[in-house]
C-alpha cells in the first residue's frame, strides 16, 4: 500500500514497484485519513508512505508512524522523505520505520526496501546511509540535541501551522507545544520565528 500526497509521486512509486514484476500496488492513499482507512478494510504486507503528508486528521511524520505502528505493530512500514537531517532520519528508524528511501534517488529503491522489508529487514537509501555515517564521523550535527518531540513540533510550525494546530494535530496542549518550541529555539540559540525556518531548511527539518 502506497501513501503520498504528491500525485506525480504516487504514480512513479506504483509503476516503479509494478516494473519489479513481484509486488502488487493494492491501495493508494493521498492523505493519512485515506491510509488509515486503506489499512482497516484492506490487508496488505507492507506501507510504503510520504513522511510530510499534511491535510489528514491523523496527521503525518512522527506521528502517522507511531499511529501504525500502534495498530498494526507487525506491519513494516517504509517511508519515502526529502528529509536530510540524520536526527529527524534516526528518530524515524527507532519509531518503527523499517525502510528510508530519498525521494531524490531513483524510485526503483523501492522496490528493493519492498522486498527486504516484507522479509524483516531493514533498508537505508545509499544517500541517507551515507548521512549515517557521515554523522558518527562528525559527532552528528547540533539539532541533535532536540527531543524528538521538538523536532515534529518545529518541522510543523516550520511547514506553516499554528501552535495551537500543532497542539491539536498531536494531543498536546497549547501550553506543552509552546513550551517545547521554546525550548528547542533555546537549544538551537535561535530568538525569532523567522530565523527558525531559515534553519530548518539549512538543516534539513523541513522538507
Amino acid at each position: 500500500m502506497i501513501a503520498d500526497d504528491h500525485p506525480v509521486v504516487l504514480m512513479g512509486t506504483r509503476a516503479a514497484l509494478e516494473a519489479a514484476g513481484d509486488i502488487d500496488v493494492v491501495g493508494e492513499a493521498a492523505n493519512s485519513d485515506q491510509l488509515v482507512d486503506l489499512l482497516a478494510s484492506r490487508p496488505c504486507d507492507v506501507v510504503v508512505t510520504d513522511f510530510s503528508m499534511p491535510g489528514g486528521r491523523h496527521g503525518d511524520g512522527l506521528s502517522l508512524i507511531d499511529l501504525m505502528r500502534r495498530r498494526y505493530p507487525r506491519l513494516p512500514v517504509v517511508v519515502l522523505t526529502m528529509v536530510n537531517n540524520v536526527a529527524v532520519l534516526q528518530t524515524m528508524r527507532t519509531r518503527g520505520a523499517l525502510g528510508l528511501c530519498d525521494k531524490r534517488s531513483p524510485l526503483t529503491e523501492v522496490a528493493v526496501a519492498v522486498r527486504l522489508a516484507a522479509a524483516g529487514y531493514p533498508y537505508l537509501s545509499d544517500s541517507i546511509r551515507r548521512q549515517f555515517d557521515e554523522a558518527c564521523v562528525l559527532r552528528a550535527p547540533d539539532v541533535v540535541r532536540l527531543s524528538a518531540r521538538e523536532i515534529e513540533v518545529v518541522r510543523l510550525y516550520v511547514s506553516g501551522m499554528s501552535i495551537s494546530q500543532i497542539a491539536e494535530r498531536l494531543s498536546r496542549s497549547v501550553k506543552t507545544v509552546s513550551r517545547q518550541k521554546r525550548d528547542a529555539m533555546r537549544k538551537l540559540g535561535i530568538d525569532h520565528d523567522s530565523r527558525l525556518s531559515e534553519y530548518a531548511r539549512e538543516r534539513g527539518l523541513s522538507s
